[in-house]
């Protein structure tokens, strides 16, 4: 009988230690998040605001090991019309949240604002990332940014 006991005891763990297999994409600590990032969306609460008709049709984010990044954005397709840059660090507190704190630029280095959001990792595998950030740029805003190796 004590047998018995201890079995209906461990059932409980057992069904929370367990866990259903998932076909969603690799969990955000398998994949780094250093090197070259091009923006291939970026949608303000429901709004694309990247490519097509907008000022900024490319755009690419570096990660370096050492905890820096820097962003440069373009008014062309080609990559070579500056709009606008930011330089600052990055920290990975936990695997699915990445702080982003940096200066920003417009072409002309003329300092504009700075930042700190804290982007959450929806997605990560060997040649995509998309993050979420909420209430960015202003309060109750949801901005999601889509990336392609």
């Amino acid at each position: 009988m004590k047998k018995l006991n201890y079995f209906v005891l461990l059932i409980p763990f057992l069904l929370l230690s367990c866990s259903k297999d998932s076909d969603s994409t690799v969990t955000p600590t398998t994949y780094s998040v250093v090197g070259l990032w091009k923006t291939t969306s970026s949608v303000l609460n429901g709004v694309e605001y990247f490519g097509g008709a907008n000022t900024v049709k490319s755009e690419t984010y570096l990660f370096y090991a050492n905890g820096e990044f820097d962003v440069d954005s373009y008014s062309d397709t080609n990559y070579t019309a500056l709009f606008g840059f930011s330089t600052g660090t990055y920290t990975i507190p936990n695997t699915s949240t990445i702080n982003l704190s940096a200066a920003a630029y417009n072409s002309s280095g003329t300092f504009l604002a700075t930042y700190n959001v804290s982007c959450q990792v929806l997605l990560i595998n060997a040649t995509q990332l998309q993050v979420k950030i909420l209430n960015f740029p202003a309060a109750n805003d949801v901005y999601v940014k889509k990336f392609v190796r």
